[in-house]
């Protein structure tokens, strides 16, 4: 069965918005003096604190403009701003935000969560190398600052420095030995740099420490079935299903129980993975295959045409259609389909072959040979079998 492209792991690595919500205390005195500018500021905070406490974003928001408005210098009303704005997705205002405050005079402890919050905004900006500027920021001024390490190992991971970002995590996981989500990831890491003994370690003792680390159970599972052990990754995936029912694990699910030839148990799968996500043309493209297997091919072309409507610029879907319709004898529909997944991949070197045989089949040698050409150009060592037969 098919899995979506390039999509080996499901990355846990989203970005933890710890973003800073500072509180305050008043001291009540015996002699109340008659209110500053700067008491009615830090009044207007506390109402701003009130509304985010209860989600009222746009309300915290208007609180602490008017605190800012009485007294510019109150670092916690910019902070707690960026917050509420972060929280609403107007993440260029919230940088803004953060830059005011920057320039302020800040306790340690601000200066390091305004740098690392900060870098959070900017990664929602798509600014990568001010989100790293930020998380390196933070960490100068916090050497162990887990959270700033495992956010920067990402982006360490998104350009490529596998390294680094191993670095990173094992950094995390020295400073936050009990982190489940620290090994889930070090795990990945690992399976990408092709240390598999290493991610199975860490995926397990990421399962230890957090029993509902669902996604630790799905990254084992999918380097079980690699592996061919198809029993043991079943059980991953069934753990999985038990914590939540997931689109993307019911297809994986499906495409282990295939391969132990459960047909009944990998159907329900799939159905369920439609069911969850109709619009995914996974689903469709793999029931499809599982139909055309059990040589149901109308039933396949009807599944492949559900996910050439949710995906039609997808090659492999085209190719599949292909050769269920080539069952059919429907020769003209099936080159018809080689030909869509050519123009969307073009050195598709088995639709060139498929494309190639059906052209001679209906007679048209001249082309046929042409695409068993192309095919061999493009590495397919049987369409040269073919060539050296019929396109002498």
């Amino acid at each position: 069965m098919y899995t979506t492209r390039n999509k080996k792991y499901r990355f846990i690595l989203f970005f933890q918005l710890i973003f800073l919500v500072r509180g305050f205390s008043f001291n009540c005195l015996l002699d109340e003096p008659k209110p500053t500018l700067k008491d009615s500021a830090m009044a207007l905070v506390s109402n701003g604190l009130e509304n985010i406490n209860q989600h009222n974003y746009n309300e915290a928001i208007i609180y602490f403009t008017k605190a800012l408005e009485l007294d510019s210098s109150i670092v916690s009303a910019y902070i707690n701003r960026a917050y509420a704005k972060n929280k609403l997705m107007d993440y260029q205002s919230a940088l803004s935000d953060y830059n005011r405050a920057i320039k302020l005079p800040l306790t340690w402890e601000e200066s390091y969560e305004i740098h690392f919050n900060k870098g959070l905004t900017l990664v929602s900006l798509n600014n990568l190398k001010g989100a790293m500027a930020g998380f390196n920021n933070a960490i100068k001024l916090k050497p162990d600052y887990a959270d700033a390490y495992y956010n920067r190992s990402i982006l360490r991971g998104m350009a490529g420095d596998y390294e680094g970002e191993l670095k990173d995590i094992e950094k995390v996981i020295s400073l936050k030995p009990n982190d489940a989500n620290a090994y889930n990831s070090r795990g990945i890491v690992r399976s990408m740099i092709g240390s598999t003994p290493g991610a199975m370690e860490d995926f397990t003792k990421a399962i230890e420490l957090n029993k509902s680390s669902s996604d630790s159970y799905f990254n084992r599972g999918l380097i079980y079935y690699q592996q061919k052990k198809y029993h043991e990754a079943l059980s991953d995936f069934n753990s999985v299903i038990k914590i939540k029912e997931d689109a993307e694990v019911l297809n994986r699910r499906a495409n282990v129980k295939c391969r132990l030839k459960d047909y009944r148990g990998a159907f329900e799968d799939y159905n369920n993975a439609i069911r969850i996500r109709p619009a995914d043309y996974l689903g469709y493209l793999n029931r499809g295959q599982l139909k055309y297997e059990l040589k149901d091919y109308q039933a396949a072309i009807d599944d492949y045409s559900i996910a050439i409507q949710l995906k039609p610029d997808c090659s492999l879907i085209f190719y599949c259609r292909g050769l269920a319709r080539r069952q059919l004898k429907d020769h003209k529909g099936e080159i018809e389909d080689y030909t869509y997944a050519i123009e969307y991949k073009p050195d598709y070197e088995n639709a060139y072959k498929e494309r190639g045989v059906a052209k001679y089949e209906i007679g048209d040698k001249f082309g046929g040979c042409e695409d068993l050409n192309k095919a061999v150009k493009y590495g397919s060592d049987v369409a040269y079998g073919y060539l050296i037969e019929h396109c002498r």
